[in-house]
């Protein structure tokens, strides 16, 4: 399928944005011996970037703890994409923080050197990310700015705003997460995904619906644009994640 009005991010051998959508694997270990079992299950099966969701180590708060181990992660990963997110208790994350503490981890995270892309989250608002996302993206790190829903899922033009807002904003990749409360909310994510595809977007998106009633969703990407789906290989990092093994069989056969 041919992208329309924009071109693809690349992010080290990966062009997100570009064909099917590529699967992202979750890393939530606790401490260092959880994260070194999860990665040895990640690098068995198929994946294309991992997500490290710092917000479940203990300690996560602090850039020191997490910079030692993103050393570690980044080591055992080599050449695989790596996208860091600390997740805020109010999208769903596992750890409080103050926005002050947010800012410094997300910047010292970039200028680690040791992470290819990160998540901030629109929530914090759009005065801080006018000056995060360009500070982020001087350490040569992209950025997914993202929203999650976990109550609802929002009308067609909401969806559409709320994704050209944070594409405003200068995010190289923006993200919408909801959770559906009928078979017509599924459908209306996927139609304001193929909205936004033809109509608005000039770079790469992510949606999905999630739960289990949002599942298909998550292989969707060929169909509505969306350019990563998020699978898990072994523990998941959000209602409706199925198995990597799962997701890529199905998105080969879709291709």
């Amino acid at each position: 399928m041919t992208r329309k009005n924009y071109t693809a991010f690349s992010v080290r051998n990966l062009q997100l944005g570009a064909g099917q959508p590529a699967v992202c694997v979750p890393l939530v270990g606790k401490n260092r011996e959880d994260i070194k079992e999860q990665l040895d299950q990640i690098k068995a099966g198929p994946h294309d970037l991992v997500e490290w969701r710092a917000d479940y180590l203990d300690g996560g708060t602090r850039p020191d703890n997490v910079l030692n181990m993103l050393q570690s992660i980044r080591g055992s990963l080599g050449d695989t994409a790596l996208l860091f997110t600390f997740r805020t208790k109010p999208e769903g994350g596992n750890m409080e923080i103050t926005l002050e503490a947010y800012r410094t981890l997300c910047l010292s995270a970039a200028n680690s050197g040791l992470i290819d892309l990160i998540d901030v989250e629109y929530h914090i608002g759009e005065e801080i990310l006018a000056d995060l996302i360009p500070a982020i993206q001087s350490t040569g790190t992209g950025v997914i700015c993202s929203c999650h829903d976990f109550q609802k899922t929002p009308g067609h033009e909401e969806i559409l705003q709320t994704l050209c807002r944070m594409q405003s904003l200068g995010a190289d990749i923006t993200k919408m997460a909801v959770m559906p409360q009928s078979r017509s909310d599924v459908l209306e994510l996927l139609l304001a995904s193929v909205a936004m595809e033809e109509q608005y977007a000039d770079r790469p998106f992510i949606t999905m619906s999630m739960g289990q009633l949002g599942a298909l969703s998550r292989l969707a990407g060929y169909l509505d644009g969306s350019a990563v789906t998020f699978a898990a290989a072994g523990r998941a990092s959000a209602p409706g994640q199925m198995s990597a093994d799962g997701v890529s069989s199905a998105l080969k056969l879709l291709a």
